[in-house]
Parts: structure tokens; C-alpha cells; sequence
């Protein structure tokens, strides 16, 4: 049986945005063998059908001496496993796991997406990434990436030809999963309470612009209490830009303020919204934008690379500047003053552009169309 790797920097990554293509190889035959720390997901992960091979690091990680480590940890793995192709996500894995891949004669396929905390502030650390790209991924096979700014840097700064990129919209939604019928089943929170209910999905980092949506939030109720915010997601601990638990108890004292965890069925959570709210810096393609346009949920993004790549301004949501907590307090105001025909089309509008442009099946099919190719 021919056997191919998916590897990433935590098994909640894998088990939250590659359960479906993990599913599908699995049904045309292929042994998935799981690359990536040891987390809580980790069971879920080979409860889809595939094995797992622990490879631990740390993501924030810079000691030199381990970077140079985790190239072997890769070699050792790919020799055991000898894979026919190895797909790789997330940054430290692009580029390590590309290198030892390629050492073997093992096709590597890079997912550059958002292009990393690295990329967001120009810096030592975001230099020597560069660096580090640009010498890795000419050994890769082919690179994934997720939106045209993206695809422009990876060109413009020589970490590729254009001829090994492949324009993906994201990793893609299920669309019958995250359906606004789920939305139907409960009563909106308007309804229930008088009270607009904004959420937040995703893993709890400074970079998503947690703490503009915080001030942001707080000012829109100072006067009066007229809206919830729920905060649901991983806790990225190995990551630089990490919010503690211990903030976020903090956050969960302020009134209005809900903090949920991370949840497996965050279609549940997101049934229960009236608009997703994603201030971050940057992104690559933000799967909780789609998740909740196929919902039927306008949402609130900033004005940036990914996020803009899915929501158009009064359309089927509502654009705000990055790192002002002024601008999204703004568009918040402006979203929960709409009347509810005009949200109800922003919503549909969502749904409608999620089905034509970001389905899921569309990145399994550029997965396996790769696969082809050898």
C-alpha cells in the first residue's frame, strides 16, 4: 500500500483542517501516516484511520542547535515511514520537513499560508525565515499557498517560481457540515435576550487582534450593554504570540464576555452567533471566515491579506482597519445597526460565495491532482 505524510506543528491543526483530505486518501487506498507533536487531538486524529508519528518541538522554539535537530527527526521518520510524497503545513515543518524529505528523493509539497507570526513585523526572526525558505522550499516538489499576496511574496522574494505554486482557496469548508439550517434549529440570540452576539473562533494569539477586539468590545458597551462577545479556540502555548490561560480567565470576568475553550463542534457555537468577528494582522485563508459564511454568518475582518481575500466590504460583512480597536468598534456598531433583512442578505451573500469559491472539495481535488502528477 503506497503511503503518504501530512505533517504539522500540532495534531489540532491536522484534525481541524485536514480531517477530510486525511478521510478521502484513506478511501482511495492510500496509508496516511500523521506527522506532528503529541496534543490532545492526537487520538482524534488516528480515530479518522490514519497512524501518527510523534515528532516533538516547540514552535516559539529558536535554539539553533534544536532547529538543526528536527531536520534528523524528519530523516529518521521518512526513513522509517518512506513515504511516496510528503505534504507538509506550518512554517518549521515547510522548511525542515522539505529538506529532509528532499534529501531521500521524496517529493515535498509546502502549505504556505499567511506566511507565519514571523512575517507580520519585519525583524531578525522574520529575516533568518526568509532566509530559511528561500533555501528549502527550491528543493520542494510543489507549494501551496492560499492567497494572490501571498502567491506575489513567495515570487517577488525568490522562495519560488511561479511554476511550483498553486493557488488554493484555503483548506476549504464543508459546506453540508456548516450549514445555515444549523442556525434555523436555534433561537437567535436577538431574540432570546435583546442582546447582538459577536464570536470570535480560532486559537487565542495576540496577532489575531484579541486584544483590539477586547477594547473594542468594551467600548461599544460602556454606555449600555448591547452585545455578548464568546471567545472559542485553542490555546497555542508553543506559540510566540500566545495568550495565556490565566488572561483569558481574566478576559471571562469582563462583563459581556464569554470564554468557551475550543470546541470539536464549533458549528454549534457558531449556530448560536449573529456575526464572526476576526481582527487579525494577517492570514493566509481564514477558515473560520468560511466555516461561518457557509453558515449563512456575516462577519467582521480586517483589511488585510486573507481576510479580504473572502469578505467584501457591505457585502457579506463588513472591513475594519487592522491594529485600531476605534475602526472595530466602528464596524461593529455599524453591523449590529443593520436591520435584520439587510444582515439576513449579508449572510446569504456569505453562504453563496463560500459554495461557489471555497468548498473543500475543491482543495482534496488540487491534493490529489499533485499526487497525480507522479
Amino acid at each position: 500500500m503506497k503511503t503518504i505524510t501530512l505533517s504539522a506543528n500540532s495534531s489540532w491543526y491536522l484534525y481541524n483542517f485536514r480531517s477530510s483530505t486525511i478521510i478521502e486518501a484513506i478511501n482511495r487506498g492510500y496509508e496516511v501516516t500523521c506527522l506532528s507533536p503529541t496534543d490532545d487531538y492526537t487520538q482524534s486524529l488516528v480515530s479518522l484511520g490514519c497512524k501518527h508519528y510523534p515528532i516533538n518541538f516547540i514552535s516559539k522554539n529558536s535554539n539553533p542547535f534544536s532547529e538543526f535537530l528536527l531536520i534528523f527527526k524528519f530523516f529518521f521518520a521518512y526513513q522509517k515511514i518512506k513515504p511516496m510524497i510528503a505534504f507538509h503545513f506550518t512554517v518549521k515543518n515547510n522548511i525542515y520537513g522539505t529538506i529532509a524529505a528532499a534529501s531521500m528523493g521524496i517529493p515535498a509539497v509546502s502549505n504556505i499560508s499567511g506566511l507565519g507570526t514571523a512575517f507580520i513585523k519585519k525583524s531578525l526572526i522574520s529575516n533568518v525565515v526568509l532566509f530559511l525558505y528561500k533555501v528549502s522550499q527550491r528543493f520542494a516538489f510543489k507549494i501551496f499557498c492560499q492567497n494572490e499576496e501571498d502567491l506575489n511574496f513567495l515570487i517577488n522574494n525568490k522562495i519560488s517560481s511561479k511554476g511550483k505554486l498553486i493557488l488554493i482557496p484555503g483548506s476549504g469548508v464543508d459546506t453540508n457540515r456548516f450549514h445555515p439550517n444549523l442556525r434555523e434549529n436555534y433561537h437567535s440570540s436577538i431574540s432570546n435576550n435583546n442582546k447582538f452576539t459577536f464570536l470570535y473562533a480560532g486559537r487565542m494569539l495576540y496577532d489575531k487582534g484579541l486584544n483590539e477586539l477586547l477594547e473594542a468590545f468594551q467600548a461599544l458597551n460602556k454606555h449600555e450593554s448591547i452585545s455578548e462577545l464568546v471567545l472559542c479556540g485553542f490555546v497555542d502555548s508553543d506559540n510566540i504570540s500566545a495568550i495565556s490561560n490565566h488572561e483569558l480567565q481574566s478576559w471571562s470576568k469582563i462583563s459581556g464576555v464569554e470564554w468557551v475553550g475550543s470546541s470539536n463542534n464549533i458549528e454549534i457555537i457558531m449556530a448560536k452567533a449573529d456575526c464572526i468577528v476576526l481582527p487579525s494582522y494577517r492570514e493566509g485563508m481564514p477558515k473560520t471566515l468560511l466555516e461561518a459564511g457557509s453558515m449563512g454568518l456575516p462577519a467582521i475582518a480586517t483589511n488585510v491579506p486573507g481576510c479580504r481575500n473572502i469578505i467584501t466590504d457591505n457585502f457579506n460583512g463588513i472591513l475594519c482597519e487592522p491594529y485600531s480597536s476605534t475602526s472595530l468598534k466602528h464596524a461593529m456598531e455599524k453591523i449590529i445597526r443593520l436591520d435584520k433583512n439587510k444582515l439576513s442578505t449579508m449572510g446569504n451573500n456569505a453562504r453563496s460565495r463560500v459554495l461557489e469559491k471555497f468548498d473543500e472539495t475543491i482543495v482534496i481535488k488540487n491534493f490529489f491532482q499533485v499526487i497525480d502528477q507522479l
